[in-house]
């Protein structure tokens, strides 16, 4: 059975693969020719790094359309163990439904990449991944983890002299400790990203950090310096339409402060448009802090009305992604967070001691119902294993008996073959013997005619009698008799033993029936008639007990 977490990774790839279906089927064919290069393995890997290169692309504008072509190229990675290119889908995953607010699965995709990453000794990638996983935290407002991950990728970009990298961390650490309300900590890491991002020319991050610089300002009530903050981070502005967005909804919160409102609400229609533009499922942080400042503006101006509507808009869309996925996200990804939650629901069930009760006897009910329903299946399964090895038994037992008759058969083949073959061999004795009297008969024939003529009927006479003599079968049979014995002593041995009292004819008539000579056959043999042959037989059958139906031949095998 598939345990929670994988019924609403299902659910969320089932949802993101029908909104692609319905916005991007088209154009998603038709870039899919140009990602479609073979299928060899190098085909393949192609595939794979073209799927990821899109779907990073597309990441923050086209979140939906991003997490389909990652997972296509996963799930091409994961078929064809290329451990590298998963672990790089998966990040592309995490940060897709980082920004889908979905941050179980965000972290769990983190986690798997970082657990691949360290595998296979890549630690550029595992510091990317910590990166990732610090602003997993971030948006939940965990600082305490984000700090960790943030901390963890500054100390390896700040070892291999990576400036772009060191810069962002700086600004991310700022970020968490102006969550922490921290400011005086917070401003300082923004300098140091500052400084950075001067040094070497980086314009977007000189961008993010005066923005972030006149975020701290607005929080230290220094609106007048926040402004110069925002209007340098304008000028280094790489005109991204979010950026842009939060620049001037920061801007409009200062110049509310500061009386400034006309200039304030052109700000916040900027802002609005700029998001407006966007399709980045993020645009709706900052559409959150326009409608606060919106809020704010409208109550120093007077109009209520729009106030109350604006943070009624601001609630419903904070109720949208921060109390159904946030929370749920909270009670998931720290302990902390987990004890808080129970220590709140415990709470929440003292005052409502009746709900409790009642839950209390619920529960009681469904672990009675599930013991007797686990019984039953318990009971149901055991009558069904034990059916099975009934039937399994009556299985073996017939499959012994067949192998049983099988090995029976296939010995009395080779004992009849093995018959034949002194038959035969004795057979052509025979034939080379009798071929020798005739010629010794002949030579003694024509001796004959240097004998007296008085003398010549005794002597033929005397010829006739030992020709006779040497030419008869009865020599041959017991020669055979006694190989047949020699090459079966086991049988003939076993006979004895459970029937003493049988004569020697009727144990050579046993071993004859053994080898399945048929009844023509053992009278020619033993030289007597058919019908004599049949009653030495019955005679057999009688003196061991056999009933009509059973198998003389069968049973003689079995000594």
């Amino acid at each position: 059975m598939m345990n929670h977490t994988n019924q609403k990774r299902l659910l969320a790839f089932f949802c993101f693969f029908i909104i692609q279906f319905l916005t991007g089927c088209e154009s998603k064919q038709q870039t899919d020719q140009s990602l479609n290069p073979g299928s060899t393995e190098t085909g393949i890997k192609a595939r794979i790094i073209a799927l990821n290169k899109r779907a990073k692309s597309l990441n923050r504008d086209s979140t939906n359309l991003a997490i389909a072509s990652a997972y296509e190229a996963y799930l091409l990675a994961y078929e064809n163990k290329y451990k590298g290119l998963e672990a790089d889908a998966l990040v592309i995953l995490s940060e897709g439904y980082l920004y889908n607010d979905i941050y179980d699965l965000a972290l769990e995709y983190s986690f798997d990449a970082l657990e691949i990453y360290k595998n296979l000794n890549q630690p550029a990638k595992m510091a990317a991944t910590y990166t990732l996983l610090g602003w997993i935290y971030y948006d939940v407002e965990n600082a305490e983890f984000s700090l960790k991950y943030h901390t963890m990728a500054y100390d390896y970009y700040k070892t291999h002299q990576e400036p772009d990298e060191t810069g962002l961390s700086l600004n991310a650490i700022g970020l968490i400790y102006q969550l922490k309300n921290e400011f005086g900590k917070a401003e300082g890491f923004f300098k140091q990203a500052l400084v950075m991002a001067q040094k070497h020319n980086k314009r977007a991050l000189i961008s993010a950090a005066y923005n972030n610089l006149g975020i701290s300002s607005n929080n230290n009530k220094n609106y007048s310096q926040a402004i110069v903050y925002f209007n340098l981070a304008l000028q280094f502005s790489t005109k991204q339409l979010l950026s842009l967005a939060e620049l001037n909804n920061q801007m409009a919160f200062s110049l509310v402060n500061l009386g400034r409102k006309e200039e304030a609400l052109a700000a916040l229609k900027k802002a609005r448009s700029f998001i407006d533009q966007s399709s980045s499922n993020s645009r709706k942080e900052n559409l959150l802090d326009n409608y606060k400042v919106f809020s704010l503006l409208y109550q120093r101006t007077g109009d209520y009305k729009q106030a109350y509507e604006n943070i009624n808009q601001y609630n419903a869309v904070r109720e949208e992604f921060l109390s159904k996925n946030k929370v749920n996200a909270l009670l998931t990804l720290t302990l902390k967070r987990e004890a808080q939650e129970k220590e709140r629901q415990m709470e929440a069930l003292s005052v409502k001691e009746s709900l409790k009760s009642f839950q209390r006897n619920a529960l009681a009910i469904i672990v009675v119902l599930l013991i007797v329903i686990g019984f039953l299946l318990y009971g149901k399964l055991r009558s069904r294993q034990r059916k099975k090895a009934e039937q399994a038994a009556l299985k073996q037992q017939e499959i012994e008996k067949v192998l049983e008759h099988t090995v029976l058969d296939k010995k009395a083949l080779h004992e009849r073959l093995d018959f034949n073959h002194i038959e035969l061999k004795n057979y052509a004795l025979y034939i080379a013997h009798r071929n020798d009297l005739v010629v010794k008969f002949i030579e003694d024939l024509g001796g004959l005619d240097k004998t007296a003529a008085a003398e010549i009927p005794h002597q033929l006479h005397k010829l006739v009698n030992k020709f006779k003599y040497d030419i008869n079968l009865e020599k041959y049979v017991e020669d055979f008799n006694l190989k047949v014995e020699t090459q079966y002593q086991d049988f003939f041995y076993n006979l004895q033993q459970k029937f003493p009292h049988l004569s020697q004819n009727e144990r050579r008539l046993c071993a004859q029936i053994r080898l399945s000579l048929s009844i023509k056959e053992i009278a020619t043999l033993n030289n007597i008639s058919v019908k004599s042959a049949e009653m030495a037989r019955y005679r057999l059958r009688k003196h061991f007990g056999l009933q009509p139906n059973d198998n003389l031949n069968d049973y003689l095998k079995s000594f």
